[in-house]
C-alpha cells in the first residue's frame, strides 16, 4: 500500500522522504500532474531550453588566443569546438 498524506489548505501535499528518495527528487523540481484511473499520478519532468546555449562565433574569437593566429589554425580551433558540443 503507498504512503498516506494530507491535503492542505491550499491543496498542497508533502511527498514522504522514503518517495522522494527512491526518485532523488529534489526542491525545485518539476513533476507533471496527470489524471489516471485510479488518482493522480505525479511524474518527475526535466525542463529543458528549447534552445541550446553554445558559443557565439563572436564569443568563439574573443576567447582565442590574439589575432596572430591563421586561418588554419582557427579553422581546426573552430572543428573542435563544434566536436565537443556533441549534436
Amino acid at each position: 500500500m503507498g504512503e498516506l498524506v494530507r491535503v492542505k489548505e491550499r491543496y498542497q501535499v508533502t511527498i514522504p522522504a522514503k518517495l522522494r528518495e527512491k526518485i532523488n527528487l529534489q526542491a525545485g523540481d518539476y513533476l507533471e500532474a496527470s489524471i489516471c484511473r485510479d488518482g493522480i499520478l505525479l511524474r518527475p519532468k526535466h525542463i529543458v531550453d528549447s534552445v541550446k546555449k553554445t558559443p557565439s562565433i563572436l564569443d568563439f574569437l574573443h576567447m582565442s588566443h590574439g589575432a596572430s593566429r591563421s586561418r588554419n589554425d582557427i579553422d581546426e580551433s573552430l572543428a573542435a569546438e563544434r566536436d565537443s558540443w556533441g549534436g
